[in-house]
């Protein structure tokens, strides 16, 4: 009750602060917020418009414009057909706009905006390698990646649509930090090990909806590449905005919002082991009114008996804006799977595989909805007001072992102002309500049936965005949360006892900063070298298995603390970017769960293990036609310490790496375009890591068979091409694995080996940009 009575205190506190200040904010059409000056009769009548040209002088249409004040986003336009953009009912102040296009990049420009003028500000795009775009899960409003400190990958539309991707997971391999782990072909389970962190220390968000299961855990495979408009990669622990789950960093998919007259596309694709896939994605906007949607299918018989996959997703965004003091938006997305599950029927060292399941299956539906209000409330202040609710409900269909379910739920509802305290500071403070459930076939209560767990968090939040001058970049963050579980109840049937409702509270911080330790001048083969640290931690509650079906009421969260540092060098007038980062992350209290069925499972906070390394990523974008990306990440894992157990922990051990953490990974994407031709190289390459067995896991130790393996590594290549005919439609094609390895990414279930895919696509209309309505 008095972390409540506190959240409720700070709350007011900043509301009235907002309420009370005498400086004015400029105000968008979407609802931003910044000072004005100026009479009251004019003082939003000001507008920001320009044409955007690329180095020849020639109109950009359909290039991104981003309108910013305070370092935060107010607004993102597309320019029509001619290359036009304009911001309309602004008042006076000082804003940034930055432009972006296929190929092309720009520094943001700022602009010092009287009350009720009408500036024309032309945008001239540079050949670059920087991609200095709006990341809004690394703060809340958004902020552009130059003005963030923190370790941040984005994937944009178009190197998902030049890699030929059919899912996200497909382009998040080879990025710095990240290790993704397939088990098998398409749809199988798909991990992410994100600097060494537990494949259930990230947070998944989908236009901010938060995914993940109740205890953190998230299988990636359904995540989709139609319609995905941005993919951002958080390395480092992002507790302070997020809470739970957000241990080793943040994945988060911008969806396509409605922009510009109607606009379509359609695609249809073929190839290897009956895989064939179908696509559509559509948006715009008209008189206040934004929509956008995009739906496919992808279904493949896969590798074997039972192996076959098929997923359906779709997104729909909507949003209305007919005054600049309010805005709402609807976000949806949905995913219904079918996956054979044959088993491990590759590397099987302890000779326990029984044979392919030919007729086990999973079925899951996963949804997410999300509802947000933006309102202005005075001249310098907003509040943003989500409510989201996801539902991710598994079904194991096995006539030799049984059926059994899983079904998570998590509700947030967040509420935040966002007060500009100068065009130099935002601050950021709200209020956090989680509300997430877990229920599953073997986790039973009194009348030996299956019941709901939940736990609700009650947190409270700020963050200060300070530019003190064009050098200087700080971010200070801190969350409180007052996590409160349910009660597990008595076990009649295993005599188990139960687990009394508890309350605990986790305060997390961060800080970041980045400093430009050199301006460019426009001479010489070096330009700008940006200096960034971060410092932050995380934690992860519990999930139902380690709680309820283990039943030890001690358990506590997991927690990280972390650091990195790095240096960013823009070189040959930022036509090529190299970045390096050191960083270092101590994972505590981490829980093991031991044992063998059916009862004798034993969950512990006793691990404590170590990750770190050295990230290395360049971009090279020495011409129009050729763009070129490539990262290496050495990185050492160490198990610290195995504590407080009452019996050794077989076959840990400390000074042990962590499993399925590779020493060596490395990344690139190449990408040659001319005139209607595009052809495209990318690939992944994995040192070894240790394993597991694949049958039983950890429980062949306990048949006095080995249960760790050395499993080998790999390199991945792939290649497509497209070529643009007339009247908007396109064809392509691509190799995948065309050096046809044998390999596993998790061990005891082979990937892929050489296939191929071709297809189709038509984009309505056919000719023009898109424009700003």
């Amino acid at each position: 009750m008095r972390l409540r009575s506190a959240v409720l205190y700070f709350t007011s506190l900043f509301l009235l602060l907002a309420c009370s200040a005498h400086a004015q904010t400029p105000t968008t059409s979407a609802g931003g917020a910044a000072p004005a000056t100026g009479s009251a009769h004019n003082q939003q009548d000001a507008a920001i418009s320009g044409t955007v040209f690329d180095p020849a002088g020639q109109v950009v249409p359909g290039a991104r414009v981003t309108l910013l004040y305070a370092m935060a986003e107010l607004e993102t336009r597309e320019t029509n057909a001619q290359g036009q953009f304009s911001f309309a009912r602004l008042r006076g102040g000082k804003y940034q706009i930055v432009a972006t296009s296929s190929g092309f990049d720009q520094l943001p420009v700022d602009i010092d905006l009287p009350a009720g003028e009408k500036r024309v500000s032309d945008l001239h795009l540079q050949l670059s390698a920087l991609r200095d775009k709006v990341v809004v899960s690394a703060a809340p409003g958004g902020a552009l990646t130059s003005q963030i400190a923190s370790s941040v990958s984005l994937i944009s539309a178009d190197e998902i649509d030049d890699r030929g991707a059919q899912v996200a997971s497909n382009v998040l391999r080879g990025l710095p930090g990240v290790e993704i782990n397939q088990s098998g072909g398409r749809g199988a389970i798909t991990s992410a090990f994100i600097r060494g962190g537990d494949s259930d220390y990230n947070l998944v968000m989908i236009d901010g909806i938060e995914m993940n299961d109740f205890g953190g855990g998230f299988d990636l495979s359904p995540l989709p590449a139609e319609g995905i408009e941005q993919i951002e990669v958080i390395r480092g622990p992002e507790s302070a905005l997020y809470g739970s789950n957000a241990v080793a960093g943040v994945i988060n998919l911008e969806t396509i919002q409605g922009d510009g007259p109607p606009h379509f596309s359609f695609v249809g694709e073929g190839g290897s082991l009956y895989t064939w896939r179908l696509g559509t994605t559509g948006a715009g906007l008209n008189k206040g009114f934004s929509w956008a949607y995009s739906l496919s299918r992808l279904q493949t018989d896969g590798q074997v008996q039972n192996d076959a996959y098929r997923g359906q997703t779709s997104t729909v965004s909507l949003g209305y804006s007919r005054s600049p003091r309010r805005k709402f938006n609807v976000n949806f997305f949905g995913y219904a799977g079918l996956l054979g599950l044959p088993g491990p029927y590759g590397s099987d060292p302890d000779g326990l595989f029984p044979g392919i399941d030919t007729s086990s299956h999973q079925n899951q539906n996963l949804f997410g909805y999300q509802a947000q209000e933006v309102e202005q409330f005075s001249s310098r202040f907003q509040q943003v007001t989500t409510v989201s609710v996801s539902t991710d409900r598994i079904t194991f269909i096995s006539p030799s072992e049984g059926n059994s379910f899983t079904n998570n739920l998590r509700v947030v509802a967040n509420t935040r102002s966002e007060i500009a305290v100068s065009s130099r500071d935002t601050l950021v403070a709200g209020f956090e309500y989680d509300r997430d459930q877990f229920k599953n076939t073997f986790v039973e209560g009194s009348s030996n049936s299956p019941f709901v767990l939940g736990r609700n968090s009650y947190a409270f939040f700020a963050e200060n965005r300070w530019n003190p001058s064009d050098r200087w970049f700080v971010n200070v963050g801190v969350r409180v949360d007052d996590l409160q579980t349910d009660s597990v109840p008595v076990n009649n049937d295993t005599g188990q006892p139960g687990i009394p409702a508890n309350t605990l509270a986790k305060v997390t911080p961060r800080i970041s900063a980045a400093y430009m330790a050199r301006q460019g001048d426009g001479d010489g083969f070096f330009g700008a070298t940006r200096l960034h640290a971060s410092f932050g931690t995380g934690f992860r509650a519990p999930d139902g298995f380690e709680l309820a079906f283990t039943n030890n009421p001690a358990l506590k969260p997991e927690e990280s603390i972390s650091y990195d540092a790095g240096v960013e060098q823009r070189m040959a007038h930022d036509r090529a970017i190299l970045d390096v980062t050191y960083f270092y992350n101590k994972f505590k209290d981490q829980i093991v769960t031991t044992g063998d069925l059916p009862t004798n499972f034993d969950s512990e906070n006793i691990g404590k293990s170590q990750a770190w390394g050295v990230e290395t990523s360049i971009r090279i974008h020495p011409f129009r036609s050729f763009e070129f990306s490539g990262s290496y990440t050495w990185m050492n894992t160490e198990i610290l310490a195995l504590d407080g157990f009452p019996e050794p922990i077989d076959p840990f051990s400390v000074g042990e790496p962590l499993l399925r953490r590779p020493r060596n990974a490395a990344g690139f994407n190449a990408t040659w375009t001319k005139q209607r031709l595009m052809l495209n190289m990318n690939g992944t390459i994995r040192g070894a890591v240790l394993d597991v067995e694949p049958n039983d896991g950890t429980f062949a130790c306990e048949l006095m068979l080995p249960c760790l393996f050395r499993n080998h590594g790999y390199e991945l290549m792939n290649a497509g091409f497209a070529y643009q005919l007339p009247k908007g439609v396109e064809i392509f094609g691509r190799l995948n694995n065309f050096l046809n390895q044998k390999y596993e990414e998790a061990f005891g279930f082979p990937s892929l080996r050489l296939n191929f895919m071709a297809g189709v696509k038509i984009q309505l209309p056919t000719a023009g940009g898109h424009g700003d309505n």
